[in-house]
């Protein structure tokens, strides 16, 4: 077998549980510690990078910019498009995600993965998509089955990129207007949960108008390709590929801990290669954290995604491994 399922299939095998002897041998110098404490991390830390005393020293923040077809208003915002606005304060480094990123050591990788305007991008940014957004997931597929597939082997090529000039931790953003309604779908989907855990007020009907379109579709892949996008599956591939490197995960927000789940749905061992950032600002967020069996490292919402919550988090992380060192 070749092609893009391959490769994806390559690099579930290749993922491994994380270590119990490096967390008990962890668990023997720092005790046990209490729930949400920085020794509990350390060991997570342990198990994550198979290491007695894991390395942080390298560290990236991919934020992916795109855009889902439900919050499309019709016109080309231009200049004025959420995502455009970020990607260009975030290149200057005027943005607080880019301030958290240079105070953690982390270099900062920007990824388009479906914006559709025409808008000018820094050149900094790396073009992953063919220029088209997901689709409206309220009357239809976000994405087709071969695109989600070739999308989730962009995000394993840019994670394994990273990885070649050395990688010790990864953490993600996400810029994407209408990926709250993506990410809730994907969720109550996976998950198995009710609308009412995954959405607020504001995209119930949203949501549950995708959830019909999709029909009964459970396949993670599928799942993907349904309700998701390339953004999602994008991310998918970056977890994917981190974890088969032994390299740990921060999630930020919905659209970080949607792909996240995904992941854990295709290789149940993800789950200890993650690291939740915050609480986040969505409720499809909370319930993916407690589909991984994810506590975050700070209880309230920081930022709206973009990344800001994830770089802050890689201070605490580089805490937890002084703790091993």
């Amino acid at each position: 077998m070749s092609g893009p399922r391959a490769v994806i299939d390559h690099v579930i095998a290749a993922i491994s549980p994380g270590s119990e002897a490096q967390a008990a041998g962890a668990r023997l110098r720092l005790g046990n510690p209490e729930p949400g404490s920085l020794a509990e991390l350390a060991i997570r830390l342990a198990a994550a990078r198979h290491a007695p005393a894991p390395r942080t020293a390298r560290k990236a923040l991919i934020v992916v910019l795109a855009e889902h077809g439900c919050a499309d208003p019709g016109v080309d915002l231009g200049d004025a498009h959420p995502a455009v606005i970020a990607a260009r304060a975030i290149d200057a480094g005027d943005a607080a995600v880019a301030a958290a990123a240079r105070a953690a050591g982390a270099r900062v990788v920007l990824v388009e993965a479906g914006l559709a305007t025409r808008a000018a991008l820094p050149a900094s940014v790396i073009r992953m998509s063919s220029g088209r957004g997901a689709a409206d997931v309220t009357v239809g597929a976000a994405s087709t089955p071969v695109d989600v597939l070739l999308a989730v082997q962009s995000g394993v090529a840019v994670a394994t990129a990273l990885a070649d000039d050395g990688l010790d931790v990864l953490a993600l953003g996400h810029v994407a207007p209408g990926a709250e309604v993506a990410a809730a779908a994907v969720v109550a989907r996976l998950a198995g949960v009710a609308l009412d855990e995954v959405a607020g007020d504001a995209d119930r009907a949203d949501v549950a108008a995708a959830l019909a379109a999709a029909g009964p579709v459970t396949e993670p892949l599928e799942v993907l390709a349904a309700l998701g996008g390339g953004d999602l599956a994008f991310l998918t591939g970056v977890i994917l590929a981190a974890a088969s490197m032994d390299v740990p995960v921060v999630l930020e927000d919905h659209g970080t801990s949607a792909a996240a789940l995904v992941a854990a749905r295709l290789a149940p061992a993800v789950p200890a290669y993650l690291i939740a950032a915050h609480g986040g600002t969505r409720p499809s967020h909370r319930r993916a954290l407690a589909a991984l069996g994810l506590s975050p490292l700070f209880a309230l919402g920081v930022g709206s995604g973009e990344g800001a919550g994830a770089a802050l988090a890689l201070g605490l992380i580089d805490g937890a491994a002084r703790l091993l060192a």
